[in-house]
């Protein structure tokens, strides 16, 4: 993740995108005392459905469970 200021992103805007697409980076993008992130969507995506997910504490548990049974080896092979 790099910071640039306003200006230069406003100049930039149209390889920031294609940056932070081609990429999992994102760029902050400061103005005096304030910041932004541009990322690509899919990654935006991605968080907000990783934040979701773990939101629910039912589904939270589930997960850490499901890694631990992993992590332990108490699972089963299926082949597709």
């Amino acid at each position: 993740m790099h910071t640039i200021n306003a200006t230069t992103a406003r100049k930039e805007i149209f390889s920031l995108i294609d940056e932070v697409n081609d990429s999992a980076d994102a760029v902050v993008i400061t103005k005096g005392d304030s910041e932004a992130v541009l990322m690509g969507a899919d990654e935006y995506r991605s968080i907000m459905e990783t934040l979701h997910i773990f939101s629910t504490p039912a589904n939270a548990a589930h997960i850490e469970a499901s890694l631990a049974a992993f992590e332990r080896g108490d699972f089963d092979t299926v082949e597709v």
